[in-house]
């Protein structure tokens, strides 16, 4: 669980009189405090209240709805705007999301976000549920949807690919919850929430902006700046001191902009400035109007609202100030201060450098800015975080070579505090903390070396995350940002910069992101222009290039040359381990090659490499490393194809269930460890188990993924076998068709997975009563399996099994027995006397032999075949139930992963 959700959690809302908030600027995410009145939530207590969630009865105005997180404190200091109040309780009380959501929209300051809270606190009975969110960017807005999905119990709540749709579903349905509030704080981009939006429902939407263009998408109520009245009564309330006069004249110079008006009357409190002061500074650092403040008829900016404090900030403490101005460079989420701790080598300025490397003046500095509010501070989350409106003034006050100081010195702290170990767990949340960063800082636009490896490894993160398109979009812009900065260089005269291999670094990971996501032609194209610069500018013995030659071989394995690909992958690993022994080049050129020898049938020398890399990859890298973890899923595999189903079926089972413990339930890599669990099963007899597992599995691989992905595919097939196997016969053949057109269209008529899916639905068709249909898709890739990966493959065999199957059910007897004939001769050859597949081809030839009246010859392989599967598989085993009752064995064809 989040340390934001947990905090949601404890701090469920109290009674009226413990409220207590801040201004506009101040509020986003601050959470109510806790009163006897209102004991925190668990999970447990939240899945009790549901029973009653429907409820519709009024609570006591000062009762915490049942579900609450987010919403900020309330302002005690909150005067008038009774007006636009009374406007959106009335719009609030007559819409649900059937219709269009409520904006609040106007400039920033204006106190939209202020007008939500106290929405919210005065009609608290109104609500079961009420969840607040910042709405930024889309990664916050999926990250607090997570949290409620996890507080809610819904399934998929671990990752926000499958929590977000089960969130939206279960606010339309209004389960558990009708009487639910949303409020998307600070949106500026309509398309941006679109996604997230609930399509219909019982509840409300609220969402506060900047930006009036949201007809379409929002019902928009416009926020006015205050009335001078209630400006000069937010004045004197802040600071007594002040006369009606200086009141009026402050909030003239203010255009009344809530925010300013709160801000500067604290600010005036705190120093003791006198209003004719701060007039006469304001007067002198009044900025340019910015893009984001208020229209002409306001007369002046944001802006001069904070230079005065600024300006004392920057002469009091200038470690304060330039702190101040790279958090400016920083995302809106809150900023760790972990990254200004533990900084080593990296200089800034020269007064911030100094705070930097002592803790005692960092505090101070913090201290600081705290006192001018300017930033919000969180104790608890050791976080501070700055309003996007100070960040822009900041910004527009520096001139062009102190911005990119700044700015460099945000991204020097961003690397500093890169783990540097993308693939471990243990690291994520480092690497959580920094990405909410990544744009403002513009780290892909440095060149430093550190920065740019912090780019690669954030992509690295991303994917073993499990958010596949966030790595390859970061990937293209990097390769885009970094040719162009070459480029630029080059036309300059100017000498390379010391970092070449990251250029070439990101162009491998968007060869191999591409190759992730299915888009396998973009992905060879751009895997062969990188070996190419990578064997021109280094050499073809160096780690880089021999690295990139594996993803070649990927792209090989993507277009069904399988036996090229092992030809690339005996090559490359062979060379690894000349020139570099036992480095992890050489480990991940022995997996890939393990994957080949899988892919071309060659399964005993695939468990004998697997067994050693696994060996080694313990020893370097542990045994919950994901690399690690990857290769003993190969031994799995192999040891699977070799017939043994149970140890195949214990392992797989171990693995995927540790897998969820270091990874989560809904990451990627867990549902794919349950996808070959699945298989594991059904081959081990377990049929029901499998079906369960294949069809959970799916479900969140359609969620994550969409039905086109190569997981998803794979998963798909392999439940549609498990439907036949339960004799859901329809569903099987639906999925069977599908999932057989979506392989051509991705992979191509004759790849080797398409083909396996054809077989699995010819034998669908034929136990539906279509043996002719089974007979037309199995000839054909029977063809096919032979010219691409020979006769003596095991999806070969399998395959002509399966067309002897159609044969005799088309009463086609002496064809059946020819092909069998032959069929057993190659498979106790290829695989041995005891494999699975060997035991089906001696069963239905035995029974072809009976057919054709050789009961003798007949009896004998039928007895020698019942013994071989009582001892291979087990008595109880559905495969030698079927063979006591004298029924042919089919074959199924699971792809093995490419």
């Amino acid at each position: 669980m989040s340390d934001t959700m947990s905090q949601d959690l404890r701090t469920r809302a109290p009674s009226e009189h413990a409220f207590v908030a801040r201004s506009d600027a101040e509020t986003a995410g601050v959470p109510p405090q806790p009163s006897a009145a209102s004991p925190a939530v668990g999970r447990k207590t939240v899945s009790a209240v549901a029973i009653s969630a429907g409820r519709r009865e009024p609570r006591p105005d000062d009762e915490a709805p049942s579900v609450w997180g987010g919403v900020p404190l309330r302002n005690p200091d909150f005067i008038g705007r009774d007006e636009p109040l009374d406007r959106l309780a009335a719009r609030l009380r007559g819409e649900t999301t059937s219709v269009l959501p409520s904006a609040l929209h106007g400039m920033g300051g204006v106190g939209k976000s202020q007008l939500a809270v106290e929405h919210i606190y005065r009609h608290l009975q109104d609500y079961d549920l009420v969840w607040w969110i910042d709405a930024t960017n889309a990664e916050q807005i999926g990250k607090r949807l997570t949290e409620l999905a996890g507080l809610l119990g819904l399934p998929g709540a671990g990752e926000v690919r499958t929590a977000v749709p089960a969130v939206r579903e279960a606010l339309r349905l209004g389960r558990p919850y009708r009487r639910w509030l949303l409020v998307f704080d600070s949106a500026e981009d309509p398309e941006l929430i679109r996604p997230f939006l609930p399509g219909g429902g019982p509840g409300q939407i609220l969402v506060t902006t900047r930006r009036p263009g949201w007809n379409g998408v929002a019902r928009p109520l416009e926020v006015e700046v205050f009335p001078r009245d209630e400006s000069k009564e937010l004045l004197a309330l802040r600071h007594p001191g002040l006369t009606d006069e200086d009141s009026g004249l402050i909030a003239a110079k203010l255009a009344d902009l809530p925010l300013a008006i709160a801000q500067v009357g604290a600010w005036l409190a705190e120093t003791g400035m006198s209003a004719q002061e701060y007039l006469r500074l304001f007067d002198e650092n009044v900025t340019e109007v910015l893009d984001t403040s208020a229209p002409g008829d306001y007369g002046v900016t944001v802006a001069a609202a904070w230079n005065p404090a600024f300006d004392e900030l920057k002469t009091q403490s200038p470690a304060a100030y330039q702190l101040l101005e790279v958090c400016a460079f920083f995302g809106l989420e809150p900023i760790s201060r972990n990254l200004f701790t533990g900084v080593r080598r990296v200089s800034i300025a020269p007064e911030l450098d100094a705070a930097l490397h002592n803790p005692m003046r960092l505090n101070g500095a913090i201290r600081e800015i705290n006192r001018y509010g300017l930033v919000k501070i969180d104790q608890g989350g050791n976080t501070l975080q700055l309003h996007r409106l100070v960040q822009l003034v900041l910004r527009d006050r520096m001139t062009g070579r102190h911005r990119l100081q700044m700015r460099r010195g945000a991204q020097l702290l961003l690397a500093n505090s890169d783990p540097r170990d993308p693939a471990s767990p243990a690291t994520w949340p480092s690497y959580e903390k920094i990405l909410p960063h990544c744009d403002d800082a513009e780290l892909v636009d440095c060149s430093d070396v550190w920065v740019r490896k912090l780019v690669l490894n954030l992509s690295d993160f991303l994917h073993h995350w499990g958010d596949h398109q966030g790595a390859l979009a970061l990937a293209e812009r990097a390769v885009e940002a970094w040719a162009s900065d070459r480029k630029q260089r080059q036309a300059r005269g100017e000498a390379p910069i010391e970092a070449p291999l990251m250029e070439l670094g990101a162009s491998a990971r968007l060869a191999y992101f591409l190759w992730v996501a299915g888009r396998y032609g973009e992905a060879d194209q751009v895997a062969k222009q990188t070996l190419s610069r990578y064997t021109e500018e280094l050499g073809p013995e160096y780690e880089e290039t021999l690295s990139a030659q594996l993803t070649c071989a990927l792209m090989l394995k993507a277009r069904g040359d399988f036996l090229e690909a092992r030809r690339w992958n005996e090559e490359t690993h062979s060379k690894a381990h000349r020139l570099f022994g036992g480095s992890s080049t050489t480990l991940g050129a022995a997996h890939d090659l393990v994957v080949a020898l899988l892919l071309t049938g060659d399964y005993a020398q695939a468990r004998t490499l697997a067994e050693n890399t696994v060996e080694r990859r313990t020893k370097t890298l542990g045994a919950d490393h994901g690399n690690t973890i990857g290769t003993q899923v190969a031994l799995a595999l192999a040891r699977r194809e070799l017939g043994h189903y149970q140890w195949a079926r214990i392992e797989l089972t171990a693995i995927a269930e540790r897998v969820e413990r270091l990874y989560g339930p809904d990451r990627a890599g867990t549902l794919r460890r349950r996808h070959h669990q699945s298989v594991a099963c059904r081959k081990d007899g377990a049929h029901d188990a499998a079906l369960e597992l294949s069809g959970e599995a799916l479900r969140r691989f359609r969620m994550r993924y969409g039905d086109k992905h190569p997981d998803t595919m794979a998963c798909a097939l392999a439940h549609s076998i498990d439907l036949r196997h339960a004799r859901e016969f329809t569903e099987a053949r639906m999925l069977g068709v599908e999932v057989h057109q979506f392989y051509r269209e991705t992979l191509g008529e004759s790849h080797p997975h398409t083909l396996a899916a054809a077989v699995d639905l010819g034998v669908t068709l034929r136990a539906n009563g279509n043996p002719s249909g089974a007979r037309a898709l199995d000839e054909r890739s029977l063809e096919l399996f032979g010219e691409k990966l020979g006769e003596d493959h095991p999806h070969t065999i399998a395959c002509g099994i399966d067309v002897a199957n159609d044969l005799a059910a088309l009463d086609r007897a002496d064809e059946a027995a020819a092909l069998d004939a032959v069929l057993l001769e190659r498979a106790r050859r290829v695989l041995g006397e005891d494999h699975p597949t060997t035991l089906a081809v001696q069963l239905n030839r035995s029974l072809d032999l009976r057919a054709l009246g050789e009961i003798v010859q007949a009896d004998e392989l039928y007895e020698d075949v019942l013994t071989r599967y009582r001892l291979t598989l087990s008595a109880e085993h559905p495969a030698t139930r079927a063979a006591e009752r004298r029924e042919r064995a089919d074959c199924d064809i699971d792809p093995l992963p490419l």
